[in-house]
């Protein structure tokens, strides 16, 4: 213990500075250079935009049901809601089959995405078992056109960021190769 205390007063001076010893910011500065750089993960990315896709779209159907005060007449619900349905289902269904044909690295992302693509379909059959309850309610029939809108939305912004991930990784593939 004497040889610690002994030190320590040996030293003092090097410890009651307020600046660093010459070389800190250069020796901070290498060490910063060999830390890894985090890459970008595809499957974060996509569940990140997935779980956005639902909080958008709820909160969107449920302002709408808050602020909506738009009346349709009995007669035209059933020919609108089943026009726009169809329409929308086959919009959905396109851009489904169009994500699930891209190759994924890993097939457990292509599942968690596809899965949370399908999870979507549950708020659609409460908005649809809403409409069958209250047939003349407009606002549900303006959530049921805005929860497709989102998810065609959400869909268009998946592809998108799957087609930039192909595109950069074939060109990866380019410069390695040659």
């Amino acid at each position: 213990m004497i040889d610690f205390e002994k030190h320590i007063k040996e030293k003092r001076l090097l410890l009651d500075t307020d600046h660093p010893r010459e070389g800190h910011e250069k020796r901070f500065m290498q060490k910063l250079e060999r830390l890894p750089v985090r890459k970008f993960n595809v499957r974060h990315a996509l569940q990140i935009a997935a779980s956005l896709a639902i909080i958008l779209t709820s909160a969107i159907v449920l302002i709408n049901l808050d602020k909506s005060g738009n009346k349709i007449t009995q007669g035209e619900i059933p020919e609108t809601v089943l026009e726009a349905d169809m329409y929308y289902t086959s919009q959905v269904n396109a851009r489904y089959d169009q994500i699930s044909d891209f190759n994924f690295d890993n097939a457990e992302e292509k599942t968690v995405l596809l899965d949370e693509l399908n999870d979507l379909d549950s708020f659609h059959q409460q908005l649809m078992s809403d409409l069958e309850a209250n047939p003349d309610d407009g606002r549900v029939v303006n959530a049921l056109i805005r929860h497709y809108q989102i998810k065609l939305e959400v869909m268009d912004q998946i592809i998108i960021q799957l087609n930039q991930i192909k595109s950069e990784t074939s060109e990866n593939h380019e410069n390695e190769s040659v």
